[in-house]
């Protein structure tokens, strides 16, 4: 949410100041959209570390829970929390660059959360089937 606030609204007024400075005061109005375009870059690089650690820790719990799921599901939980924690170690240093490995993270993830509510959906199914 404060990701989505930082660019949706601190970046559009800054960006809208930029445009209406007067001439004279356009780099430094270019700056400040700038550090706000940088602090909107920190939080989303924030977000897929801290993303990526909950999902190694989601999918190690996994494995190691016999029964739940397979151990199978909780690999590639761990597998898709190492991507999405690799991408937002790349985004803090060169920023919202277009990668590879974005697409791999989020398809990876993607996967595995469908997966997982594949897995969790059967188990309902199974429980609703006994009397």
């Amino acid at each position: 949410m404060i990701l989505q606030t930082v660019d949706g609204i601190s970046l559009k007024r800054a960006v809208d100041s930029w445009a209406a400075a007067p001439q004279q005061e356009k780099v430094v109005a270019f700056r400040v959209a700038e550090g706000i375009r940088w602090t909107e870059i920190g939080l989303a690089s924030m977000f897929h570390i801290l993303q990526g650690a909950t999902a190694i820790i989601l999918g190690v719990a996994i494995a190691i829970k016999h029964g739940a799921f397979p151990r199978w599901v909780g690999g590639i939980g761990v597998f898709a929390g190492i991507l999405t924690m690799n991408d937002g170690i790349s985004v803090a240093y060169i920023g919202f660059a277009s990668s590879h490995l974005a697409t791999t993270y989020e398809l990876t993830y993607a996967v595995w959360v469908a997966i997982i509510g594949f897995f969790m959906w059967k188990k309902t199914m199974t429980k609703m089937a006994i009397p």
